[in-house]
């Protein structure tokens, strides 16, 4: 068939596909031209020279498992070895500042240090920990590799792991596809390597993995500040994943597992996709990529795993100069025009427009009840920021309930003549939140809920020093109280001004509540939830 071109999307990006080649193959561009001077690992530190293991893969790897049937199964539990390892060494520790340096103390600290075996021929002893020449020398069976070493030494490391019979790998190096032709050789090589003999390999230019439930992690996190959930990230950038790491706390995310993939040499978005789609521990999925490597094998997995849970998306790479550095950042080849977002929606993924935004609508997902309709009910104790709301749900396709039930009838028995009853329903300085808010929970039309409480803190603060129970009566309910243990329908709660105060509607609500840091972004929330929700029905 002849060939077809696709020319200048919206943000001047020329795409090109054939119809008899991969229809996925144009979410990759050209490689690199320019160097990269960052990274994660460039120097670890390490002390001297990293010595020749002498060992030569040819002719003795197994061939790459399957991707059908047994062999699928079989890929899946090579990638849990990444995130349930009984062992782990740690090849290319220092005594000087670096990863290298602060991966033994961290996995002491998180009380590993039994499972851990740091691994570096010029030293014999690291915070407290016996350190081995080779992973040949540890003297049990290695499930996880993690590689720090220079690039230039990681084929030596690798050909030790292989020799030891590790089947996983870790290559947190710098020095590869991100810094232009050469580093991309190298980094073809190594995929080659670990593809002979059976090894699957994350990274590199990566920090490896998070799984919050077992406690375990190849960073340096607070991973004792956060609580196990069914969040599960996947993202390109290692430090991309670390901020979302260390904003979940304070945004109440709970996460289960997090894998940062670098420049995927090996395991790329798609494994990481197909494995989370079948993990029990996982609820919503939630992705950070700046190209996509295997075009027809994504969508297909991305269909696939978006029938089962939410996959949510935000895209590096949306205008030229994104696409420039998403070149110099991960290697990546592409990036993505409007052409590229709309095949990825069109698969089941949801795109957000920032972080924030990501994060937000992940935690809807994660403690909200199926949306079955399009129908919102907005209650706000402020009439501009039910504007707001109301705007965007527009915006994003949904309808307002109109007011209705015996909810609004007892309401309409107490409210003052000035308030207006409609939707978003404004109850102003009446001190009627609570009721507006037990109305619209009960309203039988509605599909959803937006509740907006919003006082100035200095009237508030005195009153929560006070009688911390009067404001919770205030405000209205927790929402398990009014919904009980099992919610009929979605509520985000969307508390505005002072933070003391948006920290205090947190203990009114209780955490299991869904929170949004601005009205347009809970109505935005609500839609993601029915448009989902929609496409499952």
């Amino acid at each position: 068939m002849r060939d077809r071109k696709a020319r200048q999307s919206s943000e001047g990006s020329v795409l090109h596909f054939t119809d008899s080649a991969d229809p996925g193959s144009f979410l990759e561009g050209r490689a690199p031209s320019r160097p990269f001077l960052g990274g994660v690992v460039w120097d670890c530190g390490h002390e001297g020279p990293w010595p020749s293991t002498g060992f030569s893969l040819e002719g003795r790897a197994p061939s790459r498992p399957s991707s059908e049937g047994g062999g699928r199964v079989r890929r899946l539990d090579e990638i849990d070895r990444f995130f349930n390892p009984r062992t782990v060494a740690l090849v290319g520790v220092s005594r000087h500042f670096g990863f290298g340096h602060g991966l033994p103390g961290f996995f002491a600290r998180i009380g590993l240090a039994d499972r851990v075996f740091p691994v570096n021929p010029n030293i014999e002893e690291i915070q407290g920990l016996k350190v081995y020449p080779s992973v040949r020398a540890i003297p049990c069976e290695i499930d996880l590799a993690c590689v720090l070493v220079p690039a230039p030494s990681v084929p030596e490391v690798l050909s030790d792991c292989i020799a030891a019979g590790v089947r996983a790998v870790i290559v947190m190096s710098a020095g590869f596809a991100e810094t232009g032709a050469e580093g991309r050789r190298r980094q073809e090589a190594l995929a080659a390597m670990a593809r002979r003999a059976g090894v699957r390999l994350m990274g590199p230019n990566c920090i490896g993995v998070v799984n919050v439930p077992a406690r375990f992690a190849t960073c340096e996190i607070l991973i004792e500040d956060m609580n196990p959930g069914t969040i599960s990230i996947v993202a390109q950038s290692g430090v991309f994943g670390n901020i979302l790491m260390d904003a979940a706390p304070s945004m109440g995310i709970a996460v289960s597992k997090v894998a940062t993939i670098g420049n995927r040499a090996d395991l790329d978005e798609t494994d990481l996709l197909e494995y989370l789609a079948e993990d029990p521990a996982t609820a919503v999925i939630v992705l950070y990529l700046e190209s996509i490597r295997r075009g027809r094998a994504f969508l297909d997995a991305a269909r696939r795993a978006s029938q089962r849970k939410p996959v949510l998306a935000f895209l590096g790479g949306q205008t030229e100069a994104g696409r420039r550095a998403t070149q110099s950042h991960t290697g990546s080849m592409a990036g993505f025009g409007q052409l590229e977002k709309a095949l990825v929606r069109q698969a089941g993924l949801w795109i957000a427009r920032d972080p924030v935004e990501l994060l937000e609508t992940a935690r809807a997902f994660a403690l909200s009840p199926p949306m079955r309709g399009p129908r919102v009910f907005v209650v706000t104790a402020s009439g501009s920021l039910g504007v707001m709301a109301a705007d965007r749900l527009v915006e994003e396709g949904l309808d307002l309930a109109e007011p209705s039930g015996p909810g609004f009838q007892r309401l309409r028995d107490k409210a003052p003549p000035w308030m207006n009853l409609g939707n978003p329903l404004d109850v102003g300085p009446s001190g009627l939140f609570a009721e507006g808010a037990a109305a619209a929970l009960e309203h039988p039309d509605a599909d959803a809920v937006i509740l907006i409480p919003v006082i100035p803190w200095a009237v508030v603060s005195p009153l929560l020093e006070a009688d911390r129970l009067s404001v919770a009566a205030m405000f209205g309910p927790r929402r398990s109280e009014a919904c009980g243990a099992a919610p009929a329908k979605p509520v985000i709660v969307c508390p505005q001004g002072h933070p003391g105060w948006k920290g205090a509607c947190v203990d009114l609500y209780g955490p299991q509540t869904p929170f949004a840091s601005t009205p347009q972004a809970a109505a935005t929330a609500l839609a993601a939830l029915y448009r989902y929700w929609r496409r499952r029905s």
